[in-house]
């Protein structure tokens, strides 16, 4: 680069001078940005890479579990009277139901009184536990029996309060028709063991008991007075008595829940015993199967077209991917398409193909859903061909080939890690020279400054005295004519 120097005084242009000379020592960052571009774009790139590997990863680890493929369809021919639920583990099957009477829970009511009436002090003893059918008989459960202090002058709305906050399993209201009140009571829970006794030695609260066994006649026990003990769900499936304290019927059926919603049964017991069940059926669900499948087909095809992408070379444009000839992207594309061509054996099925997922020559998989279809109605055969664990990496089926390989590559000393671990440190050390170019130029121009502005400073002096010994020789020169 030719040097120019235009001034007065000095006659040295020693700002241009300085800029052009710390140009010349800047001129190796404009490769090492260019570099530097290029290297950020293949982390970035990378970091996706690295991302859709994890994303398979997931998919084949999820679709390598034999239990995710084991979907079941519950149905029934009343879903007004039944709700079905199956899971992975109920065996296709169908049966009939009949649902002869719902779980009831118990609940009471008090004789009416006036509105606001206060009551005498005593206490209420609650004990929970189960009637027999007729209502005559109670058995106390497990449970301790729970006392409510009733204090002289309470209403029934301070008395069901205070049975609310007592613990002793039972609802309290009060029910005001306008004039008069009565105290609801009901359990907690349904069914025959949770029934409760209401007991009370004090002959101001009789009419708040109910102790038909030993009382048939008192409080709420009295004629006239409706009663609904607590009962359980009854049922038959397939003609078989079935009972629950709930109106859930689980354990029955395998892996089968069944949630009573209505009687299917008119006058249960009765001699004009009317039946009209419901058909329960449980059949294998191939929707997941197939979804599956698909899921993983879509995590495969997304990492495949990047690594096209990035390796590929356009020989319209002449331009090349970002990771052309890269023997690390080149191998691990090299590997993924070996695993999807590659065999699983221990089932009828070997190969992808055999079940309609067929490789294009850009490495992409296709599916052809009829012949998928087939295979997932064929039993767990389709299933094997992505689950068979043989304990041999070259055999194994795919879902666990591909979940082996992700794990693998993605692992601390993997293909993966060590990749994305090289091509930051080559990021940091061309920054690093960067800043070195940068430091040295930055130097090399003080350094530069400092010379030429000494030797600018000296000129300046010897013009001076040039031109002053210049007057001198004209003066002398004067005098001497």
């Amino acid at each position: 680069m030719a040097i120019s120097s235009v001034g007065i005084g000095s006659g040295l242009d020693v700002n241009g001078i300085v800029s052009q000379l710390v140009a010349l020592e800047k001129a190796p960052l404009t490769s090492l940005k260019t570099k530097s571009t290029n290297i950020q774009a293949q982390v970035s790139s990378f970091g996706e890479i690295k991302s859709m590997f994890s994303d398979l990863t997931d998919v084949a680890t999820r679709v390598s579990d034999p239990s995710v493929w084991s979907a079941r369809t519950a149905s029934a021919s009343d879903t007004n009277a039944v709700s079905v639920k199956a899971s992975p583990t109920a065996t296709a099957t169908s049966f009939s139901l009949d649902v002869d009477a719902l779980a009831k829970q118990q609940s009471n009511a008090s004789a009416p009184m006036a509105k606001g009436t206060t009551l005498a002090a005593g206490t209420l003893k609650f004990q929970v536990g189960a009637w027999n059918e007729g209502g005559t008989t109670f058995t106390a459960g497990a449970s301790r029996s729970v006392d409510v202090k009733v204090q002289a002058g309470d209403t029934l709305a301070n008395v069901a309060s205070k049975i609310n906050t007592s613990g002793a399993e039972v609802v309290a209201a009060v029910f005001n028709d306008g004039t008069r009140e009565r105290l609801l009571l009901s359990a907690k829970g349904l069914g025959a063991a949770n029934g409760f006794r209401v007991q009370s030695a004090d002959v101001g609260l009789q009419g708040l008991i109910f102790d038909p066994q030993n009382s048939p006649a008192a409080g709420m026990a009295a004629a006239g007075i409706p009663v609904q003990l607590g009962s359980d769900a009854r049922a038959r499936i397939n003609g078989l008595a079935v009972t629950s304290p709930s109106n859930t019927l689980t354990n029955y059926v395998d892996g089968v829940t069944i949630d009573l919603l209505a009687t299917t049964t008119t006058d249960y017991g009765l001699s004009g015993e009317t039946k009209k069940p419901v058909t329960v059926s449980v059949s294998e669900n191939v929707t997941t199967a197939v979804k599956n499948v698909e899921d993983l087909i879509t995590a495969y095809n997304k990492l495949n077209s990047a690594l096209t992408e990035l390796t590929k070379y356009d020989s319209e444009t002449k331009s090349a991917g970002l990771f052309q000839g890269d023997s690390t992207i080149v191998g691990m594309q090299s590997v993924l398409r070996s695993i999807v061509s590659s065999t699983s054996k221990g089932n009828s099925l070997q190969r992808l193909s055999d079940v309609g997922i067929e490789m294009a020559r850009d490495g992409s998989l296709s599916m052809n859903t009829a012949k998928l279809g087939v295979a997932a109605n064929n039993g767990d055969t389709l299933q094997k061909l992505f689950t068979a664990n043989n304990n041999d990496p070259m055999t194994n089926g795919f879902a666990i080939k591909l979940r082996d390989l992700g794990k693998g590559v993605l692992a601390t000393g993997g293909a993966v890690v060590n990749k994305s671990d090289a091509l930051n440190e080559t990021l940091k050390k061309n920054e690093k020279e960067q800043l070195k170019v940068t430091d040295r130029a930055a130097s090399v121009e003080a350094r530069l400054r400092k010379q030429y502005s000494a030797l600018d400073t000296k000129m300046a002096n010897l013009n001076a005295l040039n031109t002053y010994v210049g007057q001198q020789v004209t003066a002398w020169n004067k005098s001497k004519d």
